[in-house]
């Protein structure tokens, strides 16, 4: 497993060793780069759930927000790994938020004098602000990663393989 850094959006990327069970799963009789596929988004989702989980421990309010419903996972194209991911965007000028969030920032005014937002119902007028950084996204998937919620969440998607396996050799 490693991060991916990337400017837009802050992402992980999860690569994971399960090489043995795909042979296992190829010596019944499965389509390796499918069973890897499915097993891969199913880590994927488990790893999402899990961060969305703990979305609010991370000083993250509101877990309804667009950042909040932005975590995703997908499996890359080549099939062999899968990445979480937030990448909200703003409306007005569509800069993705997530990955300032994750890693901090220091935002200051370009266009006027002053940064106008609202907190706790209050308007606040700022020449610049620090955002500190809330890692929320590789942290609680590397947690998961070495948990034994798991291990238990592979086996059970190579179980299901197997399973698919035997139904298609009876038919």
């Amino acid at each position: 497993m490693f991060l991916q850094k990337k400017h837009s959006t802050e992402s992980v990327s999860i690569e994971t060793d399960i090489a043995e069970s795909l042979k296992f799963l190829e010596n019944l009789g499965a389509n390796k780069d499918k069973a890897m596929r499915r097993i891969l988004s199913g880590v994927g989702t488990a790893a999402k759930n899990q961060v969305k989980k703990a979305y609010k421990s991370y000083g993250l309010s509101k877990g309804t927000g667009a950042l909040y419903k932005s975590i995703s996972k997908k499996v890359i194209r080549s099939g062999k790994a899968v990445i979480v991911e937030a990448k909200a965007q703003s409306q007005k000028d569509k800069v993705f938020y997530g990955y300032a969030l994750a890693k901090g920032a220091h935002i200051t005014a370009k266009q006027g004098e002053y940064l106008t937002f609202q907190i706790d119902g209050k308007w606040k007028k700022v020449h610049s602000v620090i955002l500190p950084e809330h890692d929320f996204v590789a942290t609680p998937v590397k947690k998961y990663l070495t948990s034994p919620a798991f291990g238990q969440k592979l086996n059970q998607l190579v179980q299901r393989e197997v399973n698919r396996i035997e139904k298609r050799k009876q038919q």
